[in-house]
């Protein structure tokens, strides 16, 4: 009996848990685009950009889409992000299977690539650009 009722309230206890990592209180609609220096979409069967937190809050992220354009999250599609600074980290792989990279490796990592942002209120659209 006792088995039967933790079958039951374990996955419940999980998903309430999981809604209690942020309120979604001052979170900011974040958008933009990522382009290549020709202003070109970066595109690839792959593409998400990452943005890194320098101050240990949540990451966000957001897909690629093949305009370019994108719509960051951290917990749920259009949560947004919260005010602060990050690090913009690009996943791309133009083919995956053959594990080919869509940008320059320094886009790729954290602590070297050269895109940075500061999200707050006066400053929720981004138009980030990928030199070669």
């Amino acid at each position: 009996m006792i088995r039967r009722i933790w079958s039951h309230v374990l996955p419940f206890a999980f998903v309430v848990l999981a809604g209690c990592g942020g309120s979604g209180e001052g979170m900011l609609p974040v958008t933009g685009t990522v382009k290549n220096a020709d202003g070109s979409p970066v595109t690839g069967e792959v593409a998400r950009v990452v943005f890194q937190p320098t101050d240990g809050r949540q990451a966000a992220s957001a897909s690629i889409e093949s305009d370019g354009s994108f719509a960051a999250m951290t917990q749920t599609p259009g949560d947004g992000m919260a005010p602060g600074q990050y690090k913009v980290v690009l996943n791309v792989l133009k083919d995956y299977r053959a594990n080919i990279i869509g940008v320059p490796q320094e886009y790729a990592d954290a602590s070297t690539t050269p895109l940075t942002i500061t999200v707050d209120e006066g400053n929720t659209h981004f138009d980030l650009v990928v030199e070669p």
